[in-house]
C-alpha cells in the first residue's frame, strides 16, 4: 500500500488552521515537555476512526473545533476530520489540482465540510477501508459453528493498522508490551487473525471457498456415518423380503417372482412393478408348508444346542471368577509375620550342630515366593475371565436373537394353518403375504440407501476441484517465508542498534501465530523481551521489530494493505527523561545532570544520534529496495543532532516547538510563513 500522511491539524473556533506538513521518510517534531508533540500521534488515531478520545485535555480540546488528517494516496488525498465526542466523523476524496490547496478549502470553502461526506463511525471505517482494500464481508474459514450459536467473526479494518503504526510514549520502551491495543485479548487475537489479510496472502475469495470445503467436508463425515446404517438397513429389508418370499412360497406352493431377494434389494422399484403385475399362484400338490416347518424346526434345534453349549461355558468361566475372587479375600485375611528368627540347632545328646533347620527355612522362603507370584496372578486371570464372560454373554446374545426370529417365523406359519382352519382359502393367505411384500417395497423406497452414495461422490468431486483452489493460494508457505524475512530484517536492523554485550549479536525472532518476540541463544537459550533487562535492550528491541515488520510492508507493497506509516513517541526516553524538559533548547547535559546520569552523557548521546541515524538509513534502504519510502514520525525533545552523511538534522525537522506549542497565538492578520514554528495559520 502507497500511501503517507501529508498533514495533520487542527482547526480552531476561530476557523484558523493550525497544522504539521509531512513527507516521506524521516520526519522530527522537537520540542521540549507539554507543547503538543504526543497529541500529534492522538489525533492521527482520532481521525483513523478510534473508539477512544486519547487526546491530551487542555489547550489543544479547549481551542479545537474540528481534528483532520490529510493522507497521500498515488492519485488522490483523502481528508479524514473529526469533531469531539460526535458520533460521525468526516471523509472526503480530493482529485486534481484541488489537492494542493486542501487547507485553505477546508477554512476557505463553506461547503467543503458537506453533511453528505460524514458517516457514523462504523460506516466511517468502512468507507475508509475501501482506501486501503479492507473490504472483506466473511473470514470465517469455516461457517459450521454458527448453527450452534458462535458468532460470525469480526472483520478486518482500518483500525487494527494501529497496532503497526503506533508506538506511543508508554509504549515504545515496554518490557511487557509491543503492539498498541494488545491489552485487549480480542483485539489482539483480531490483529493477529488478520494479519495474513492484510499482508494479502488471502482474500474474500479464500474465505468463500474455504467456508465451502469446509461444510463438504462436514457433510461428508455424516455421510459416511450414515452409509453403514444404510448398509445395515439394506441387509435387513433383503433379509426381510427373502423371509416375505419364502413365507409366500410355504402359502402357495409358487415362487412369487424369479427374483432373489438380493436383487429386489438393488432394484427395488423395478422389482416393485414386476411384483404388482403377477396374480397369485395357488400349487397345492407341492408341501412348501412342511418342507418349510421342518427347516425351521432344524434350525431351532441347532440354536437351542449352540445356545445351552455357550450357557455351559458362561457357568465355568463365572465359576473361575468366584474362585479366584474367593481366594483372593482368603489370601487378603491370612496374617503373615514381620520376620523370623532362625536359631541354631543342636543335639541335645551329642551337641553335635545341624543345619537342617535352615533348609526347611530356605524351602518354606521359596514356597513363600511362588505363592506371592500365584496371587499376583490371580488378578490378571480375573480380568482375563470376566473378558471371557463378555464375550460368551454377547455370543448367548446373538443367540437369543437368532432363536426368536425362527420361533417367530414357526409362528407365521402355525398362524397360516390356524387360518386355514378358520375357513380362509391360500389364495387369500398368498395375497396377505403378497401385500406385506409390496408395503414393506414402497416404505424401502421412500428413502433408499443408494441416494447417500449419489451424494457422496457429488461431494467428494466437488472437493477435487476446491482442494487445488486452496493450495494455490499457499498459506502456510508465505507465512513461513514472510516469518523468515522478518527474522532476517531483524537480524539486519539490530545488530546496528546498541544492545548490551549480553545479547550481541542480537538474533530476535517473531512468531507469526502469536505475535512473541524473543532473542534467540544457543549459550543462554530464548530470552524474551520481559526477560531481557534495561530499558535500552526493550527499546531497541521495539524499534527492530517494528522496522523488519515496516520493511515487509514495503518488499510487499503491491499486495500488502497496511500503510509504512510508523510514529515513534519520545524514543529516547531511557537517555533524557521528557517529563523534565522545559527549556528553550535541548540541552543534554542539563538533563543529564537531573537524572544523574552526566557520566554517561556522551555515551547516551552517541546512542541517540545512532538512533535517527539509524531511521534515516532505513528509509534509504527500504526505498532502494523496494521502491517504497516509509514515513516514520518521531516526536521528540532531542535536538541539534549531528547526524551523519550530507543532510543536517535540520533537513528532518517538520516542527520544532521550544518556543510555542502546536497550538500557536493566531496574529490579527495571518503572516507569511517564515519557519516551521510559523506555518501552521492559514
Amino acid at each position: 500500500m502507497k500511501c503517507h500522511i501529508k498533514f495533520i491539524g487542527v482547526i480552531d473556533h476561530q476557523n484558523h488552521i493550525h497544522h504539521v506538513t509531512f513527507h516521506e521518510g524521516l520526519n522530527v517534531i522537537t520540542g521540549k515537555s507539554s507543547t503538543g508533540k504526543s497529541a500529534i500521534m492522538e489525533i492521527f488515531d482520532f481521525c483513523m476512526g478510534s473508539g477512544n478520545d486519547t487526546i491530551p485535555i487542555g489547550e489543544i480540546t479547549t481551542r479545537t473545533k474540528v481534528f483532520f488528517t490529510v493522507l497521500q494516496f498515488s492519485t488522490y488525498r483523502l481528508v479524514l476530520a473529526r469533531e469531539r465526542k460526535s458520533t460521525s466523523a468526516f471523509l472526503k476524496t480530493i482529485y486534481g489540482e484541488a489537492q494542493e490547496h486542501i487547507l485553505g478549502l477546508m477554512v476557505g470553502d463553506k461547503f467543503f465540510f458537506d453533511s453528505t461526506h460524514y458517516f457514523p463511525i462504523r460506516d466511517f471505517k468502512k468507507e475508509l477501508g475501501r482506501h486501503f482494500a479492507v473490504t472483506l464481508a466473511d473470514i470465517d474459514e469455516d461457517a459450521t459453528p454458527r448453527e450452534y450459536g458462535v458468532k460470525k467473526s469480526s472483520t478486518p479494518s482500518v483500525r487494527s493498522f494501529a497496532s503497526f503504526m503506533l508506538q506511543h510514549q508508554n509504549l515504545v520502551a515496554n518490557k511487557h508490551a509491543l503492539f498498541y491495543r494488545f491489552d485487549e485479548k480480542e483485539k489482539r487475537e483480531q490483529v493477529i487473525d488478520h494479519f495474513k489479510i492484510f499482508m494479502g496472502i488471502v482474500d474474500q475469495e479464500y474465505f468463500w471457498i474455504s467456508q465451502e470445503h469446509n461444510e463438504l467436508q462436514s457433510q461428508l463425515k455424516k455421510i459416511d456415518l450414515l452409509i453403514p446404517k444404510k448398509k445395515q438397513q439394506k441387509d435387513s429389508f433383503i433379509s426381510e423380503i427373502s423371509d416375505l418370499l419364502v413365507e409366500y412360497k410355504a402359502t402357495s406352493g409358487t415362487d412369487l417372482v424369479a427374483l432373489s431377494a438380493e436383487k429386489i434389494g438393488n432394484t427395488p422399484q423395478k422389482a416393485l412393478q414386476e411384483i404388482r403385475m403377477v396374480a397369485v399362484r395357488i400349487d397345492s400338490q407341492v408341501d412348501s408348508f412342511g418342507v418349510q416347518k421342518r427347516a425351521l424346526e432344524e434350525a431351532r434345534s441347532l440354536a437351542t444346542v449352540e445356545r445351552r453349549t455357550l450357557q455351559n461355558k458362561l457357568h465355568a468361566v463365572q465359576s473361575s471368577i468366584g474362585f479366584t475372587e474367593k481366594f483372593k479375600q482368603t489370601a487378603d485375611s491370612v496374617v503373615t509375620p514381620d520376620f523370623a528368627e532362625v536359631g541354631e540347632t543342636v543335639c541335645p545328646l551329642c551337641d553335635s550342630h545341624s543345619d537342617q533347620t535352615v533348609q526347611e527355612v530356605n524351602r518354606l522362603s521359596a514356597a513363600i515366593d511362588w505363592l506371592n507370584d500365584e496371587l499376583r496372578m490371580s488378578a490378571y486371570a480375573r480380568e482375563s475371565f470376566r473378558e471371557e464372560e463378555k464375550k460368551i454373554l454377547k455370543e448367548i446374545s446373538a443367540v437369543k436373537e437368532k432363536l426368536s426370529g425362527i420361533q417367530e417365523k414357526i409362528n407365521t406359519l402355525d398362524l397360516q394353518l390356524g387360518d386355514l382352519e378358520n375357513k380362509k382359502t391360500l389364495d387369500e393367505l398368498a395375497l396377505k403375504v403378497k401385500v406385506k411384500l409390496e408395503l414393506k417395497m414402497e416404505e424401502y423406497i421412500k428413502n433408499p440407501p443408494s441416494e447417500y452414495e449419489g451424494t457422496r461422490k457429488i461431494i467428494t468431486d466437488r472437493l477435487k476441484v476446491l482442494k487445488p483452489l486452496l493450495e494455490a493460494y499457499k498459506v502456510g508457505e508465505k507465512l513461513d517465508e514472510l516469518s523468515g524475512y522478518i527474522n532476517n530484517e531483524m537480524e539486519r536492523i539490530g545488530e546496528k542498534f546498541g544492545f548490551e554485550k549480553a545479547y550481541c549479536p542480537i538474533k530476535l525472532r517473531f512468531d507469526l501465530a502469536s505475535f512473541d518476540l524473543w532473542h534467540e541463544s544457543p549459550e543462554i537459550g530464548n530470552v524474551y523481551l520481559r526477560s531481557m533487562g534495561s530499558g535500552a535492550n526493550w527499546l531497541y528491541s521495539h524499534l527492530t521489530l517494528f522496522l523488519a515488520l515496516h520493511s515487509a510492508f514495503a518488499a510487499n507493497h503491491e499486495m500488502c494493505k497496511i500503510p509504512p506509516i510508523l510514529f515513534l513517541d519520545q524514543p529516547t526516553q531511557v537517555y533524557f527523561p521528557a517529563t523534565i524538559d522545559h527549556s528553550r533548547a535541548f540541552d543534554a547535559n542539563a538533563l543529564a545532570a537531573i537524572v544523574d546520569r552526566k557520566t554517561s552523557v556522551d555515551d547516551d548521546m552517541a546512542s541517540v544520534t545512532n538512533m535517527f541515524n539509524q531511521f534515516h538509513q532505513f528509509c534509504l534502504q527500504t526505498a532502494k529496495d523496494t521502491g517504497i519510502t516509509p514515513q516514520i514520525i518521531v516526536t521528540d525533545h532531542a535536538d541539534d543532532l549531528e547526524m551523519e552523511g550530507d543532510l543536517p538534522f535540520e533537513t528532518f525537522v517538520v516542527a520544532r516547538w521550544r518556543e510555542r506549542g502546536f497550538i500557536a497565538d493566531v496574529p490579527e492578520a495571518p503572516e507569511a510563513p517564515a519557519a516551521p514554528e510559523s506555518t501552521d495559520v492559514i
